[in-house]
């Protein structure tokens, strides 16, 4: 029978039963754990678990369960703690585009101002309408220069052939156009930290990675930073001058290309065969393509580091076996290494 358990949530105790998920238990508490899906596909509600008896319902990883899936269950110890990371509050913005600004032939840079600003953390993303069509999520950055203004919320997007919404910006699409922004969402972001600190991406993977990296070096300019970032094709390889600014200030920033011809800044390959050698010590963010994640993911639970992952899936694309990378073994092999701490935050990016 389900009985009484006390929960504690970052400090706060509330009343709960057993058999309850943990973030039922939260919000009829008035404890709000972020949580977007609620159906165990985002990952947004990963919690750590620092007492007491959980039924993980098999999403376990290391010391993190998901809210919306794990129960609390009767134990021996007098009660369940857990904690998670404090986010800002999802909220409802308006605006419209200031600009589109073609970055490569395949990439443009939109920027969308807004009535009203968004407060949200560098690494995390957006549900983005644009009037009459339908929404995508996309992560917020900045230009490559590091500049942005409050108001503003800068992306970089791919034109998807065959999409619903990426191939009109620039042209159906464009300056003056209504945009409706929710948000922010994801767990895959910038956060303080002593050791060293891993940025991979591939492709619009950039965006959030140059914004976790630059928040770094502004935070804390003594930590060390290693930078990976890549393209397949050479013409799509935007990010040079944030690379650059990085090094300059003391960041170890790596540009790849796996595509044919790679130029002579670019070291050949995917940006994984570039990682630094990891450790236990090391945090590690990527953000980018499925497999390009989930390469990262396995090798930082091989190593035993924290891994926050943005794996971006084209929306609207099949999801046949033959077209989207199976990442379900990197899940189940990182549940089972005790060691290891991994979130993960879905941002599909058209």
């Amino acid at each position: 029978m389900a009985g009484p358990v006390a929960l504690v949530i970052n400090g706060r105790r509330v009343a709960a039963r057993a058999g309850q998920t943990l973030l039922d238990a939260a919000l009829a508490g008035g404890q709000v754990i972020p949580h977007d899906c609620a159906t165990g596909q985002c990952d947004t509600c990963r919690v750590r678990v620092h007492a007491g008896t959980v039924d993980d319902a098999g999403t376990r990883l290391g010391d993190t369960v998901l809210a919306c899936r794990a129960r609390l269950a009767a134990g021996t110890e007098p009660e369940t703690v857990i904690e998670f990371d404090e986010v800002p509050d999802t909220v409802r913005r308006r605006g419209s585009i200031e600009s589109v600004v073609a970055l490569t032939p395949d990439i443009v840079e939109v920027t969308v101002a807004l009535r009203k600003r968004l407060v949200y953390l560098p690494g995390q993303y957006v549900r983005v309408t644009f009037a009459g069509l339908p929404p995508r999520d996309y992560s917020p950055t900045l230009r490559a220069d590091g500049s942005g203004e409050l108001n503003e919320l800068i992306f970089q997007i791919r034109r998807q052939d065959g999409g619903a919404v990426s191939p009109h910006l620039g042209r159906r699409i464009g300056a003056g156009h209504a945009v409706t922004i929710e948000g922010p969402f994801g767990h895959a972001f910038h956060r303080l930290g002593r050791g060293r600190l891993v940025v991979v991406s591939s492709g619009v993977g950039w965006a959030p990675a140059w914004a976790v990296a630059r928040a770094s070096r502004l935070r804390e300019p003594q930590r060390d930073l290693v930078v990976v970032a890549g393209g397949r094709h050479p013409h799509n390889l935007y990010m040079r001058p944030a690379l650059d600014w990085l090094r300059d200030r003391g960041a170890s920033a790596i540009l790849t290309c796996s595509g044919e011809a790679p130029p002579a800044d670019a070291r050949p390959g995917r940006p994984t065969l570039h990682l630094p050698m990891l450790t236990a010590a090391d945090t590690v963010l990527a953000a980018g393509a499925p497999g390009m994640v989930a390469a990262v993911q396995f090798l930082a639970a091989v190593a035993g580091a924290t891994c926050h992952a943005d794996p971006f899936h084209p929306a609207g694309r099949s999801t046949d076996a033959d077209d989207v990378p199976d990442t379900n073994f990197i899940r189940r092999f990182l549940q089972r290494l005790s060691g290891n701490r991994s979130t993960q935050a879905d941002s599909p990016a058209e």
